[in-house]
């Protein structure tokens, strides 16, 4: 009798604490496609996907953005031909979160002559604050030789709740 009135109590206690929580109602998600490229004339790196941005029961952004889509260096293996000769560069993409002009978080990715996807949280540490703005670029770095590397125009994306 006591082991039941106990599991009642703690089943009480849990459900309560549930229902206390935020739920994932109140959250959501605005997608958006981003794009950028090395900018050269055969455009050898290059980056595409969709940038998630957290929106909570607020109209303020949320506190990180998903980032999920992919980074290409060419040549690729299903290029038709000889499009672009292999130029011993690799291409990497590089996402900046800022927060009212402040940089929160930096991530980047790495292609050399293929494709790679990718999947991540960018700015979750910036807190209650929430990242408001997204810089994408791509760039060029030279696999063996030492540089000169060289970038694209930078792409900037702002929060749709900003």
């Amino acid at each position: 009798m006591r082991n039941v009135r106990s599991a009642a109590i703690l089943t009480a206690a849990a459900t309560a604490t549930v229902l206390a929580l935020p739920t994932a109602a109140h959250a959501a998600v605005i997608s958006q496609a981003f794009a950028a490229d090395s900018g050269d004339s055969c455009t050898y790196g290059s980056s595409s996907g969709t940038l998630g941005w957290q929106v909570g029961p607020s109209p303020l952004p949320g506190p990180g953005v998903a980032v999920s889509g992919k980074v290409a260096d060419r040549p690729l293996p299903i290029d038709p031909g000889a499009i672009c000769r292999n130029d011993g560069y690799n291409s990497t993409v590089t996402f900046v979160a800022y927060t009212h002009g402040v940089e929160v978080d930096r991530q980047s990715r790495t292609a050399d002559n293929a494709t790679v996807t990718f999947s991540f949280m960018l700015g979750a540490a910036a807190g209650s604050k929430g990242v408001d703005t997204v810089v994408v670029q791509v760039c060029r770095n030279p696999v063996v030789t030492l540089p000169p590397s060289y970038c694209g125009k930078p792409v900037t994306y702002t929060s749709p709740a900003a």
